[in-house]
């Protein structure tokens, strides 16, 4: 299947409308940070990734007194370490991109930092704390990723990975930097402390992946009797179309089937124009394939 590159109309279409975005980005933020504080953090387990790295760091700061004054560090750890991965984005992804990934590194310091940590969580059992915290951070940090943009540190590591080697995830990458974070951790807390943030790191980037749907690769088979259907694959999503003609087996009339593959994000849209043009045409889609070949995976 031939790759198009992309055209100035899809390219707006997924850029979708700053203020929407900018506000998808502040509660996707403000989703993560209150779950990590409200139900992670009361039951003394760590994050995963660069945050995990902050908080690490503000341990070792407890043997300075005079800067615990200052309230929690580990806000504004995160964002000193994002500083270098923001240089990156600027030059790598765009100066869009930046903007909104810059908004978004602020969002998460100023929540983590401002919203306040209970002596006793939201859940008393551990393992329901895991499972449901996890989830709500990977919620959250879905919807900055679908956003167009990242939360900094690994996911910014995760998007320039995916664009070098599509087989990978912001998800995968994040667990094999946890690696050395928990291995670290491993030295420094108690095992069923550090088995607890292993468990929730995973639940967290599993929910994420699911989350990301940009990273969500959907087959469209579409069937339908209107004539160049494709080009609005073409001017809506930039990607490549194989055709052929078919005969309807109980009508006996001709058809056009396209296949095309798409980003999960993609076929939403590009469902809905195909339905709006053609209102007969059926569609089939099959979500998580496997792409191989001349496949770009966008932000």
């Amino acid at each position: 299947m031939e790759q198009t590159h992309d055209s100035p109309t899809a390219l707006e279409l997924y850029k979708g409308h700053p203020v929407q975005e900018a506000a998808q980005i502040i509660l996707g933020s403000l989703l993560f940070s209150a779950s990590m504080n409200w139900i992670i953090l009361p039951h003394d387990m760590y994050s995963g990734g660069f945050l995990g790295i902050a908080q690490l760091l503000r341990m070792l700061l407890h043997f300075f007194p005079a800067i615990q004054q200052i309230g929690d560090l580990a806000g504004i750890l995160y964002f000193l370490l994002n500083i270098p991965l923001l240089l990156i984005s600027w030059f790598r992804f765009g100066h869009f991109f930046f903007a909104k990934t810059a908004l978004c590194i602020v969002c998460y310091s100023a929540f983590l930092a401002l919203i306040p940590i209970p002596a006793e969580g939201l859940f008393d059992e551990t393992i329901a704390a895991c499972v449901i915290g996890g989830m709500v951070c990977g919620v959250g940090a879905g919807m900055t990723l679908t956003a167009g943009c990242s939360g900094g540190g690994e996911e910014i590591l995760g998007l320039l990975c995916v664009q070098k080697k599509p087989d990978f995830s912001v998800g995968r990458i994040a667990m094999i930097l946890n690696v050395f974070v928990y291995g670290i951790g491993l030295l420094l807390f108690e095992q069923d402390v550090v088995v607890y943030s292993i468990i929730f790191g995973c639940t967290t980037y599993l929910t994420l992946d699911r989350m990301h749907l940009q990273n969500v690769m959907v087959t469209m088979l579409i069937i339908t009797k209107s004539e160049a259907m494709e080009q609005l694959v073409f001017r809506y999503a930039g990607r490549g179309v194989t055709k052929w003609t078919g005969v309807g087996a109980y009508s006996n009339e001709p058809s056009d089937l396209l296949l095309t593959v798409v980003s999960k994000k993609e076929a939403l849209h590009l469902r809905k124009i195909l339905r709006e043009e053609d209102p007969n045409s059926f569609i089939i889609m099959d979500e998580d394939v496997s792409v191989a070949g001349n496949f770009q995976k966008r932000l």
